[in-house]
């Protein structure tokens, strides 16, 4: 194993991106999370800004919005001027509880009918075989009889199975919005992780999650969906205390094994940040 330090991040360097917006992005807080359900400004943030987030919708082809940002993304777009967190409170009225109630019956109905049409045509597929398994078991029913059991047996939609579809705009009453503040967000990182993220931003990089790998996080010369990661980082809090050469091999080992750099960062008796990458040499 060879240590360098710092080096490696010398290539790619730009200037900090600074910005002023007269309007800037909402980020709506919800139950500690960040998100942003509008696609403008989903594209703003990944095309000008280098902030990717996850999408966490669903269409069971292709993932949508909304976004989930990730706390230290939040908290560089608050530094940045880039953007603020709000919370839009949600008013629990006899009016509003009638609202919804009314959307939520109203998209259960509908539901109801979408499935039992699609279930109809996949057992209209089966349903001789279906009916000739009945007639061994002396059922003369005739086929529709049996089809319709057949559909009422497996089309039970309810509240509690029922699927809600993806939002493009928070679903609570935007009359009342209350400002978040970087503290709230900073009770879901550190101050390590986010001046880490912060000055590998500032270098030019993208960054994402590395939980799938077992760090804080994944560094990518352009953006993810072009670009493989070239960095696996992960923050060391305590830069003065032993680490197991056991841990230092293993993580090695993995970030080889995917093709990536071993990356430990840390923030030095100055405050600065410091990287120390591992390069796996076969003997």
């Amino acid at each position: 194993m060879k240590f360098t330090q710092n080096s490696i991040f010398k290539v790619f360097l730009k200037q900090p991106f600074v910005t002023n917006l007269e309007n800037m992005i909402e980020l709506d807080y919800c139950h500690g999370g960040i998100f942003v359900f509008d696609a403008d400004d989903w594209a703003t943030l990944r095309k000008t800004h280098r902030i990717l987030g996850t999408l966490i919708g669903n269409t069971n082809v292709v993932q949508t919005l909304p976004l989930k940002l990730l706390p230290e993304e939040v908290l560089l777009l608050i530094d940045k001027g880039i953007a603020k967190v709000v919370d839009r409170k949600f008013v629990d009225t006899p009016e509003v509880t009638k609202k919804y109630e009314e959307f939520e019956n109203g998209l259960l109905a509908h539901e109801k009918v979408v499935y039992k049409n699609n279930r109809k045509r996949q057992l209209e597929v089966m349903i001789d075989a279906i009916v000739a398994a009945k007639r061994k078991r002396g059922d003369d029913r005739s086929s529709e009889e049996i089809l319709n059991e057949e559909l009422e047996k497996s089309c039970t939609v309810t509240k509690e199975n029922m699927i809600w579809p993806t939002f493009l705009t928070p679903l609570s009453n935007s009359g009342i919005c209350v400002d978040v503040y970087r503290e709230v967000i900073l009770q879901n990182t550190s101050d390590l992780k986010y001046s880490i993220y912060r000055d590998l931003w500032e270098k030019g990089y993208y960054i994402t999650t590395g939980h799938k790998f077992g760090a804080d996080f994944l560094v990518y010369l352009g953006d993810p969906i072009a670009y493989h990661a070239i960095f696996v980082v992960h923050c060391v809090h305590d830069p003065d205390k032993a680490i197991h050469s056991t841990e230092i091999v293993a993580f090695g080992r993995l970030a080889t094994a995917v093709k990536k750099r071993a990356v430990l960062a840390s923030l030095n008796s100055e405050k600065q940040v410091s990287y120390i990458t591992i390069n796996w040499i076969d003997a």
